[in-house]
C-alpha cells in the first residue's frame, strides 16, 4: 500500500487492523473516556492477543518502512476516519505516531 495515494478504501483495505484500532478507539466520544489519546491507545491495545497485535505490528512496520513524510503519514491516518487530530491531541507527528504504535505492540514479535 502507498500510503501517498491512499484513499479511505484503500486504507481500509491495505491495513485493516490499524484501520479497525483507529476507528474503534478514536471514535467521536473517546475523550470522554481519557485523558490523553496515547492513554486511548495503550488502554485499547492491551485487549490485544496475537495474532491480531502481530497483524497491527506488521502493518505499523509498513507505513514505517515506506519512507513516508510526517504530512503523508497524517494523510494515511486521516484517511482512517478516526476522530484524532495527531499534532494537537498527540502533540507528535504523524510517522511519530505510526512508530508509536509499532513500539507498543513490539512484543507481538
Amino acid at each position: 500500500m502507498n500510503p501517498r495515494e491512499s484513499t479511505n478504501a484503500d486504507v481500509k483495505r491495505g491495513a485493516p487492523a490499524l484501520w479497525t484500532l483507529l476507528n474503534a478507539v478514536f471514535h467521536a466520544d473517546w475523550r470522554d473516556d481519557f485523558d490523553s489519546a496515547r492513554k486511548a491507545l495503550e488502554a485499547d491495545l492491551s485487549r490485544y492477543r496475537n495474532p491480531d497485535r502481530q497483524l497491527l505490528h506488521e502493518e505499523a512496520a509498513e507505513l514505517l518502512a515506506n519512507d513516508v513524510t510526517d504530512s503523508q503519514a497524517e494523510h494515511f491516518l486521516e484517511l482512517s476516519g478516526a476522530d484524532l487530530w495527531i499534532e494537537s491531541e498527540l502533540h507528535m507527528s504523524g510517522r511519530a505516531f505510526a512508530r508509536l504504535i509499532f513500539d507498543l505492540t513490539e512484543d507481538a514479535t
